[in-house]
């Protein structure tokens, strides 16, 4: 399929995703039309329960004839709602059902799994030496030691860094777009693994090679389709797969600045070769709130941000303030960048600071 430029591939587009501003720039010019639902920067939640969500669809006139759902986060727990768009709406990439059957790794086929590539050791019941994990979550969320919590599972702790691997698939055929490393937020009680930014890596950087046939085989098994993410460590030169995202991720932000229109080939619009357009590195940082606070002109000092909150806006601790953006030629300068500009938001605004693992 090949997109007609000088014609809107879809009358509606309702975007569904925490962070949405990085896919609306990409989507904008695609819809006659773009909504979106971002739970964490609207006031209102539309996605409470199903309910309010119809409402919500009424009172934008989104039906299921003209409207494309694309998804990226924020219905975690809002089975309801998965259900009734996977039944009512053309759903871009994957369906929910799918989505929610491949974010439990554990049901993976053993089949596509070797002596190089495997999963987690689990426990029924709470360890030390085990994670609480819950399923289909995102972010880090629900990454812990929460032992009262409904619908978890342990996980065995891997020490080390966290990386994870994009990739773009259309059932049969995918491409791997590159590696990425994982930051997590630091000192954070509540939420210890709050995913906190990324910055991608050349396919070589890692020590061990992140097998590509297994990323063929799970597309083809599966018949994935779109923009994808698969988080993972390596210890004793082995892999180990600890979340699969078969949707929209934030790692998206790293590659559609690397990659010729990234977003039509998630949503299937166009089947050329996918081009490579820049050799640079890219990374970014989410900053989290500190404490309650109220956001004042001194956010206006920062340059180069997504997700930017409005002055006078009342922000709840552990929430997301905004993203840093950042990109260089260089891996070691990119690294000083991110730490830098760190630095410089701390002293304007109360954030937490992020755990930068190459320290």
């Amino acid at each position: 399929m090949h997109l007609n430029l000088h014609k809107k591939a879809y009358k509606k587009v309702l975007l569904i995703a925490n962070g949405y501003e990085p896919y609306h720039d990409d989507i904008s010019h695609l819809a006659e039309s773009v909504h979106y639902i971002d739970p964490y920067s609207q006031d209102k939640n539309y996605v409470q329960s199903l309910e309010t969500f119809k409402k919500y669809l009424q009172d934008n006139n989104l039906d299921s004839e003209s409207t494309k759902i694309i998804y990226g986060s924020g219905l975690e727990d809002k089975i309801g709602i998965q259900e009734y768009l996977d039944n009512e709406f053309s759903i871009a990439g994957n369906s929910f059902s799918k989505y929610r059957y491949l974010s439990n790794i554990y049901n993976l086929d053993e089949a596509i799994f070797n002596k190089k590539i495997s999963l987690p050791e689990t426990s029924k019941s709470y360890h030390y030496k085990f994670l609480s994990k819950k399923y289909n979550s995102s972010g880090g969320t629900h990454v812990g030691n929460n032992i009262f919590s409904k619908n978890i599972y342990y996980q065995k702790y891997l020490p080390g860094k966290t990386y994870s691997i994009s990739f773009i698939a259309n059932g049969e055929y995918s491409k791997i777009l590159g590696l990425n490393q994982l930051f997590l937020v630091k000192d954070n009680i509540k939420f210890p693994f709050l995913h906190s930014g990324a910055m991608n890596l050349g396919l070589s950087e890692v020590n061990m090679d992140f097998p590509k046939n297994f990323i063929s085989s799970v597309c083809n098994l599966y018949q994935i389709k779109g923009y994808c993410s698969i988080d993972f460590k390596i210890l004793d030169n082995k892999i180990y797969i600890l979340d699969f995202n078969p949707r929209l991720s934030s790692s998206y932000r790293l590659y559609t600045r690397k990659y010729e229109n990234l977003i039509q080939h998630h949503l299937g619009l166009i089947d050329n070769e996918l081009n490579m357009i820049s050799n640079q590195y890219y990374a970014y940082i989410i900053l989290y709130a500190k404490k309650d606070l109220v956001i004042s002109d001194s956010i206006n000092e920062l340059e180069n941000i997504s997700d930017r909150p409005t002055i006078g806006d009342s922000i709840k601790k552990d929430m997301p303030l905004f993203t840093i953006k950042l990109y260089s030629n260089d891996k070691d300068d990119i690294l000083f960048k991110i730490k830098n500009r760190i630095i410089s938001a701390m002293k304007i605004i109360d954030c937490y600071n992020t755990q930068l693992e190459y320290e």
